[in-house]
């Protein structure tokens, strides 16, 4: 089992002292998945490069709406150069600030044109169990594969029950199968209004719970072969991860 973390790349410093405590106490960690967020400086492929020093891989997220179909992928050297052999591609949000240019490219396009221009790259898609229907989503991911994705990792789960459900049609491909920790009810409306995230009966939004049940799912996760993807979003990271793999 490979176990990735998310690490929102707030600032060069951030970004050293995160990676540095994962490497010193979280042995278990393997891999570290930079989201690429507009309202940083850093994008996704900077702050692999930032820690290329490191022993953990690093996944860069690309946007497939930042490039433009039509035109040579602009990172393939900047990727090469810098040893950065992963990415997850994902849809990405349009942005706020009406200066950054998007283009309506589909991630499965983008998929194909990586695949295509950038062979010796692992491609990963993304996988939202929240989207629509199981056998919407299940089609769309195959769609991913077919045009040259190796695996995925999923929207965080709340509930376990769920997560076998998805996990039953998708125990033969490479998946990393998300948490985040959610403590607070504010925290907890976003997810389900905007992702239309489902959360069991038995949840609260305290650092023990969410504890629990990453636990679980790391459990779950060990024993069928698959993949762990942490989220510890607005949460501190190092008390969220030591009480976790306790």
């Amino acid at each position: 089992m490979k176990i990735s973390l998310e690490l929102v790349p707030r600032s060069e410093e951030y970004i050293c002292e995160q990676v540095a405590f994962v490497e010193e106490n979280i042995p278990q960690i393997s891999e570290i998945n930079f989201p690429d967020l507009l309202r940083f400086k850093i994008r996704a492929w900077e702050a692999c490069r930032i820690i290329s020093h490191s022993k953990l891989d690093r996944i860069a997220h690309l946007r497939a709406i930042d490039y433009d179909i039509n035109k040579p992928f602009p990172l393939t050297n900047f990727l090469k150069e810098n040893d950065i052999r992963k990415v997850l591609v994902i849809e990405g949000d349009k942005p706020q600030d009406m200066k950054h240019l998007v283009y309506p490219t589909s991630t499965v396009e983008f998929i194909r044109k990586l695949k295509r221009e950038v062979s010796d790259i692992t491609i990963y898609a993304a996988f939202d169990p929240y989207r629509n229907n199981i056998r919407y989503e299940l089609e769309y991911l195959q769609q991913k594969i077919s045009a040259g994705a190796t695996g995925f990792f999923s929207q965080p789960f709340f509930d376990l029950r769920l997560l076998e459900i998805y996990s039953e049609y998708l125990e033969k491909h490479d998946v990393y199968w998300g948490v985040s920790p959610v403590t607070g009810e504010r925290s907890k409306l976003y997810w389900e209004t905007r992702n239309r995230a489902i959360f069991p009966k038995s949840f609260t939004p305290t650092l023990d719970w969410n504890v629990s049940f990453g636990q679980e799912v790391m459990n779950y996760c060990k024993k069928n072969n698959f993949n762990l993807y942490l989220m510890p979003i607005n949460i501190e990271l190092t008390d969220y991860l030591k009480k976790l793999f306790e």
